[in-house]
């Protein structure tokens, strides 16, 4: 039987994939991606990819390892919800926002 300590441990570390789940779901749509161009750049199948995006499967290290090595530049985000733009570390909303700043400023 788990001690409570190790509940509070387990909980948080679910609580973190989820987390890291809804991220992958965010770059997603952000990116524009399909299951299919997720497929093809990763080697993972598109099905696992749908049933992740109606979180009917929980994300795993090999989707995560395929974000990343797609968006190098939102891996501190995925893992930690934080940002480092000083090391060119972002995050769909920040780099949405600097978009929409830079239009402004052209205009």
């Amino acid at each position: 039987m788990l001690g409570i300590n190790q509940l509070a441990i387990y909980a948080n570390f679910l609580y973190g994939f989820g987390m890291i789940q809804e991220r992958i779901l965010i770059i997603w749509e952000y990116k524009g991606l399909t299951a299919k161009k997720l497929e093809e750049f990763s080697g993972i199948d598109r099905e696992k990819w749908y049933a992740l995006k109606q979180k009917k499967r929980r994300v795993n290290e090999d989707d995560i390892n395929a974000i990343v090595k797609m968006f190098p530049n939102y891996a501190l985000w995925l893992v930690s919800g934080t940002i480092g733009p000083e090391c060119g570390q972002t995050s769909p909303d920040y780099d949405k926002a600097n978009r929409e700043l830079g239009s402004q400023n052209a205009g």
